[in-house]
């Protein structure tokens, strides 16, 4: 019977020859009926000893199954499970692990302008399990809108762009759209908050700001902030003025909705006279911009003083032409003042001569 066991015979004729040797040397000291006694009080632990080593000789040889490393699926027994994308050894049919997977979305809210479209990205990341088609689907859009995947379906990990379109007759508001995933017989999902807003268009200025003084020639720093009010993006320029006179602009700008642009206007006085100037920031209204009223704002007062040693401009270009037309006009009046004092110069001189000749034919006739 131990034939299948031979390391395990082999210890149990050790022990057997330990006890004979141990009874011999016993016999010698004590009587027999005592021996005898002895004997069989050493019998009995040997033959449970036997029995219970053949019990676990006979467990250990069961075939016992392999466990195999990777991830493993918690809800299925820990033998069924193996690496993702490959099928367990000695597993047959098509009871793999399950599938297991994530949706991600590249932002959970969107602001959407009514009759406008918007793109979001979802990833479907594969977490365990042997991988095969996930199919995706939206629930809770708006009347008037649509929600649409590219691609619907396909085996994780992959990434799908989901593109949501409204018309004017979507309903203003916001609304939590379910984004679906279903493979395997799992259904997982992921909450996109869409908020449906009229289209306005309205830009303005929030500030602007002018450095008190400065020296005729100088550069004069104008700061503006600009802020787009509206729903949509909108391309503007940014002008300034000082009195009448168009003195900087910037063109080219553009602010996406709730977006604030901070910019700088440079105005060159070269040629300006001295003398105290109104300076003014404005935006020219952008398409279908109802709310104007906020697209000028005064920036405060420069004081122009002229620099050390310069002489007074005769065309002061930002005063609008008065004072240009005041000196011209005194210009003229000094002329003509001129002209007629050299004629009267000329007719005293005339007149000079003609009392001279006469005096000097009296004189002769005497």
């Amino acid at each position: 019977m131990f034939h299948g066991y031979p390391g395990f015979f082999r210890k149990l004729q050790k022990a057997q020859r330990s006890i004979l040797a141990l009874v011999d040397h016993v016999k010698n000291l004590l009587s027999p009926k005592v021996s005898l006694l002895l004997c069989v009080l050493l019998a009995i632990p040997l033959f449970l000893s036997i029995d219970h080593g053949l019990i676990e000789q006979e467990l250990s040889g069961q075939f016992l199954p392999k466990v195999t490393t990777g991830n493993i699926d918690a809800n299925r027994p820990i033998t069924t499970c193996a690496p993702t994308n490959s099928v367990p050894r000695g597993h047959h049919g098509s009871g793999n692990c399950p599938l297991n997977f994530t949706l991600a979305l590249s932002q959970e809210s969107i602001i959407q302008v009514q009759g406008s479209s918007s793109l979001v990205q979802l990833s479907v990341t594969l977490v365990s399990g042997f991988s095969i088609p996930v199919t995706l689907t939206g629930q809770g859009m708006p009347d008037g809108a649509q929600i649409q995947f590219a691609p619907t379906s396909a085996k994780p990990p992959f990434s799908s762009t989901i593109t949501i379109a409204t018309n004017a007759g979507t309903p203003l508001g916001q609304f939590n759209i379910t984004i679906l995933g279903a493979g395997g017989g799992l259904e997982k999902s992921a909450i996109l908050s869409l908020l449906v807003v009229p289209l306005v268009h309205d830009i303005a200025i929030v500030s602007a700001t002018v450095q008190a003084t400065a020296t005729v020639g100088s550069i004069v720093s104008i700061n503006a902030t600009i802020g787009n009010y509206g729903s949509v993006s909108e391309a503007f320029e940014l002008r300034a003025y000082a009195n009448t006179s168009l003195v900087a602009e910037l063109s080219g700008l553009r602010l996406e909705p709730s977006a604030i642009y901070v910019g700088r206007l440079m105005w060159n006085t070269t040629g300006f006279s001295p003398g105290t100037y109104k300076v003014r920031v404005t935006v020219p209204p952008v398409q279908a911009e109802l709310n104007q009223l906020d697209n000028t704002r005064e920036a405060g007062k420069t004081l122009l003083t002229a620099s050390p040693g310069s002489q007074p401009s005769p065309s002061p270009a930002a005063s609008g032409g008065v004072q240009g037309s005041n000196y011209g006009r005194q210009l003229a009046i000094v002329a003509a003042i001129a002209e007629a004092a050299i004629v009267f110069l000329a007719v005293l001189r005339s007149k000079g001569k003609g009392s001279t000749g006469k005096a000097s034919v009296k004189s002769g006739k005497n």
